[in-house]
């Protein structure tokens, strides 16, 4: 079964890690080379927004190894980088996504903390070819039509860096759909328990789940099946901890650098 770089470390050039934060002397090492930390939409901060460039080259040379994102459409269907249904929250705009045109959300909308646009997915791709990261990217909502998906999947292949993303849901349809579209694409199914898991086996790549829905004989099951587990939403030792235990193949957290305090 294939596997992107989403899932295995990507040694990144110390020199570019280093520019990319003004003040940053050192970057984290990994006890283990193939254990992955992704930034839950990009490990945001006070000063540096979800799902912002900013936060995403923070991540990186806090030492995660993928970033995670989320896709959304907006009404002329054209596809942003957004966790919400609507643009209230982190931007200086409000109402629905699907309510604006790409053309008038970057004139009249800006991020809250970097006052730039909201990304496009083109502009992400962008990102990850000058950077080298590897991108874990959630299609968000259920109402991926198999048009919009192919659209997304067409995106990927006429990038660089089709090789370094992985495709997240927390719809197995629309993960399926990506299969069909694209099988050399890995999907990754968002979970919150193991009955998700066990009825699903077979038609993803890998499995995002809490701690709580895991044990050691889950994961060896999984990972004998050459599927991966990575562990999230975690952001707490006891969570880090439990996850460590468990033997999963790497960790999504919105907490970069407390992670890599706490692991030493």
């Amino acid at each position: 079964m294939h596997h992107v770089c989403v899932f295995v470390r990507r040694v990144l050039p110390l020199a570019f890690l280093l520019s990319l934060v003004p003040g940053l002397t050192s970057v984290p090492a990994f006890a283990d080379p193939d254990f992955t930390l992704t930034a839950h939409r990009g490990a945001p901060t006070r000063t540096l927004g979800e799902n912002t460039l900013a936060a995403f080259g923070r991540a990186l040379a806090d030492g995660a190894t993928a970033i995670e994102t989320d896709l959304r459409r907006t009404k002329d269907d054209k596809l942003v980088v957004l966790h919400d249904s609507g643009v209230g929250r982190t931007t200086n705009c409000s109402g629905p996504i699907g309510s604006w045109t790409l053309r008038d959300l970057v004139k009249k909308c800006r991020e809250d903390t970097t006052r730039q646009p909201i990304l496009t997915a083109r502009e992400l791709l962008t990102w990850a070819d000058q950077s080298g990261a590897s991108l874990m990217i959630e299609l968000k909502g259920s109402n991926w039509s198999i048009r919009q998906i192919r659209e997304v999947v067409n995106l990927l292949k006429d990038s660089t860096v089709f090789e370094q993303v992985a495709i997240s849901s927390l719809r197995l349809t629309v993960l399926e759909r990506v299969h069909r579209l694209s099988p050399r694409l890995d999907t990754q199914l968002i979970v919150s328990g193991w009955a998700k898991v066990k009825a699903s086996i077979g038609r993803v790549e890998g499995y995002n789940a809490p701690a709580a829905s895991l044990t050691k004989s889950r994961v060896k099951r999984l990972r004998r099946k050459g599927i991966v587990v990575v562990g999230g939403y975690a952001d707490s030792p006891a969570q880090w901890r439990e996850l460590a235990k468990l033997g999963v193949d790497g960790v999504v957290t919105p907490s970069v650098r407390r992670y890599q305090r706490w692991a030493g």
